[in-house]
């Protein structure tokens, strides 16, 4: 042994030389990153670790990664229970947010002019690696010993360990402590550490290194004999585990009696919670990045039912998961999630029974530990994430050759609902994307079963059908993500369209036309009447577009859509003037009266249609018993005028001055009239 070893202030102490509690004194004045090598191998000594590995942690964590062995001797050889409450309170601080700016902000120069000064070149004396010491004071237990303690100076300052580093490394320390516990409730352990380790990732989830970690820290409890899959390339210094780990030591406290059946159910349903309650927080937190909602499930979906609708030349969602890292690396980690319920046995239908019926926990109390595996709930958010990946990997990847079907028609509209508030709420549309992402996912997989058309002919499910369609139309209006909007409103058209009772679809048109809050929905809602005209009046009679009656005729033609009553009972609402409206009225309803106008251009210009649906008589009554009393075309005239008159900056017109794209419309429909004679 070298002299300078001898010398050394961690080995010249060493107990029974000073007490457990001094050796700690020492090692806490002592302990700098290049004395690591040598405390890694005095905690090679079990007795030695079993009584101070405890009040360790919290001196080695900041000292990451040089730190990392040294951690896992005190997680292999200390008293696990003791160092298991170490670490979860450590987690627990991690979950607590850092100070204020200015504080934080101060710390960040401190450190930099430290590390600038540790990059400057040193004299002689400071590069030889000696360092200024005094020796313990007269009054310490051990004074005789004269044991150099060195005094902190600006060159032991360092920069602080990452908070996903540490993270990483309290996960790996647990990882190696549970399994070593011996006791006859080792759940109440494992309870305690899980429950910290959720805030503690919440506070760092936008990092994908602390997810990766916290997947790997399942894994362990797993007992999968899957490999586990490559790394992903690391953004930051995250430590891993690069060869086994020696054998740990026995649990000084240890219990030999078997666990029972309940205590091993109830471990069990720790774990699969935990990881359901893992998704939700990693799902909520994804940011929509170009416009792709978490997953982009449903943009996906869409995509693959309805290639059609896709743009020739823009990226789709789907290429866009392919292609981009990041994005892949979302499906890629969902996977691992997905691979993890198979590994802790959660059923998909469990997981299905969570998101549509979701169990009420025996214990409600959130302060007790659980004692049984039915105190424990799954996160029902976080069944939903995982419910959408696994139907998802087995429409859009054929990943799964598991074909039962575990959600029904009536569970979809069921459980839409208890996700988003009333649809007399404001807020909703304002829920976390990653849910109505999902909700929209199970929509479309939904609205495409051919069972759906069966569910619709059942006449107790006309008022389920009509609440469904109100959540969604409003989400098609009312949710930030111009994605989610779009599959919203796309789903709310599908769904619509798919009754087979046409009253029930006519009077929804009108009650949204009549009394809806949204402009833009009101559009939508033109958009729907259109379709549901062009539909029931083809150009040729298509008996493939709807069953063939016993008089050789199809039902199309007996639509509602392909008679005057159809323009009758919605005129009033479509075809008022605005002669009487404000500037600032009339251009909130812009969009609606472009629709309408475009709407009233169609009815005119396909044959044979304006006489059909007694176009004619309809704005006839409009204009009659109307409280305007002035024609649609003229009063659009003269309100476009106006607008145009009192905007001499051009400020006010907006779509209006587009192209003059209202008033190309106006003289389309004037032009349409007057071949018609009107």
């Amino acid at each position: 042994m070298a002299n300078s070893d001898i010398d050394n202030p961690l080995l010249k102490a060493l107990p029974p030389a000073v007490d457990y509690l001094s050796y700690l004194t020492i090692l806490e004045y002592n302990l700098t990153a290049k004395q690591l090598p040598i405390l890694h191998d005095v905690l090679q000594d079990t007795d030695l670790t079993v009584n101070i590995g405890w009040d360790l942690v919290h001196l080695l964590l900041p000292l990451l990664p040089e730190s990392q062995s040294c951690l896992q001797d005190v997680a292999r050889l200390g008293n696990p229970r003791e160092v298991v409450l170490k670490v979860t309170e450590l987690l627990e601080a991690l979950a607590i947010p850092e100070g204020d700016e200015e504080e934080e902000e101060e710390a960040d120069d401190e450190g930099r002019e430290a590390q600038e000064y540790l990059d400057q070149p040193q004299d002689d004396e400071t590069q030889s690696g000696e360092t200024t010491t005094t020796t313990a004071p007269a009054s310490h237990p051990d004074a005789s010993l004269a044991t150099p303690i060195v005094q902190h100076d600006y060159l032991s300052l360092r920069a602080k360990p990452s908070k996903v580093s540490q993270f990483s490394a309290l996960l790996d320390m647990l990882a190696i402590l549970h399994p070593r516990i011996k006791t006859k409730y080792p759940s109440r352990f494992l309870s305690t550490s899980l429950q910290a380790i959720l805030p503690a990732y919440a506070a760092l989830v936008t990092d994908p290194d602390a997810t990766e970690a916290v997947l790997d820290f399942i894994k362990t409890f797993a007992g999968s004999t899957r490999p586990r899959l490559p790394p992903r390339k690391s953004s930051t210094q995250v430590l891993t585990q690069a060869t086994p780990l020696p054998t740990s030591a026995p649990d000084p406290e240890g219990n030999t009696e078997p666990l029972g059946p309940e205590e091993t159910a109830l471990q069990k349903r720790l774990l699969q919670s935990f990881l359901t309650f893992i998704a939700e927080g990693y799902v909520s937190a994804l940011p929509a990045d170009d416009d792709v909602a978490a997953l982009g499930w449903s943009s996906r979906l869409l995509e693959h039912l309805h290639p059609e609708k896709t743009i020739p030349g823009r990226r789709t969602i789907r290429e866009a998961f392919e292609k981009d890292e990041g994005f892949h690396h979302r499906d890629s980690t969902i996977g691992k999630m997905l691979a993890l319920t198979r590994d802790l046995d959660i059923p998909t239908e469990v997981i299905c029974r969570t998101v549509v019926e979701p169990e009420t926990p025996t214990n409600q109390d959130s302060t007790e530990l659980p004692s049984s595996a039915s105190d424990v709930p799954l996160s029902r958010p976080g069944c939903l994430y995982l419910l959408s990946a696994s139907y998802a990997s087995r429409i859009l990847f054929h990943a799964s050759s598991d074909k039962t079907e575990y959600l029904t028609e009536s569970a979809f509209f069921s459980f839409l609902s208890d996700f988003l508030g009333p649809p007399s709420s404001a807020t909703l549309g304002t829920e976390p994307a990653s849910l109505i992402d999902s909700i929209l996912f199970f929509g479309h997989y939904i609205s495409e079963k051919t069972a759906m058309k069966h569910f619709l002919e059942q006449s107790e499910n006309e008022s389920t059908w009509t609440e469904t369609l109100q959540y969604l139309s409003i989400l098609s209006a009312n949710t930030p993500s111009a994605s989610l909007r779009y599959n919203a409103h796309v789903l709310t058209s599908n769904l619509l369209h798919a009754h087979p009772n046409d009253q029930l679809r006519l009077s929804f048109i009108k009650d949204t036309l009549e009394h809806c809050p949204y402009e833009n929905l009101k559009a939508s809602a033109v958009g729907w009447l259109k379709d549901e005209i062009l539909a029931a009046n083809p150009s040729q009679p298509n008996p493939v577009d709807g069953q063939v009656s016993a008089d050789g005729k199809s039902e199309k033609s007996n639509s509602i859509f392909a008679t005057p009553t159809c323009i009758a009972t919605l005129a009033p609402q479509l075809f008022v003037s605005p002669s009487n409206m404000s500037t600032e009225e009339f251009l909130a309803h812009e969009n609606f009266f472009l629709a309408a106008l475009n709407l009233y251009l169609l009815l005119l210009t396909k044959e044979g249609l304006s006489v059909k649906l007694g176009l004619r008589a309809a704005m006839d009554e409009v204009a009659v018993s109307g409280e305007r009393g002035v024609r649609l075309l003229l009063g659009m005239e003269r309100k476009v005028a106006e607008v145009r008159e009192g905007d001499e900056e051009g400020k006010k017109v907006r779509g209006i001055g587009e192209g003059g794209l209202m008033e190309w419309v106006i003289e389309m429909c004037r032009q349409q009239e007057r071949k018609l004679g009107w």
